[in-house]
């Protein structure tokens, strides 16, 4: 078998493809589209999963100052929000006195990664506060 040498280019061709700006905007709903899907679809995933929940569920409650026990047989995760809830009011008719005052966003993040959270005012602690109340 003889091998027989490639030449050397003498010239070099470059393509070059531009799109205008109604494809670069289908370009860019396309890549908004797939970003959302990938947060989303874990996302998902967590709210739906009955154990995942719970955690998430027990973790929210030591944060409030309860520790939440999952009753057993329970399958759907509208039934463990509905016991969480159950579980919570039981707490505060008992005495428990949630303060938000010292959990607050800007706490956990500080806590977490030591950089304290950008913008955060006692105002949007407040609305974080009230927001939380409104959920529990």
């Amino acid at each position: 078998m003889v091998c027989i040498p490639k030449p050397k280019p003498d010239q070099v061709i470059r393509h070059e493809i531009v799109f205008g700006r109604s494809e670069r905007e289908l370009i860019e709903g396309a890549l908004v589209a797939y970003q959302v899907n990938k947060i989303a679809t874990p996302a998902v995933a967590l709210v739906s999963d009955v154990s995942a929940m719970g955690f998430v569920f027990g973790i929210i409650g030591g944060v409030l100052g309860i520790k939440y026990v999952i009753a057993p047989g329970l399958t759907d995760v509208g039934e463990i929000y509905q016991d969480f809830k159950n579980q919570l009011d039981a707490a505060r008719e008992a005495g428990l006195s949630i303060d938000y005052g010292e959990v607050t966003s800007d706490v956990i993040i500080d806590s977490v990664t030591g950089i304290p959270l950008p913008g955060s005012t006692p105002a949007s602690r407040n609305a974080l506060a009230a927001f939380l109340d409104s959920l529990f």
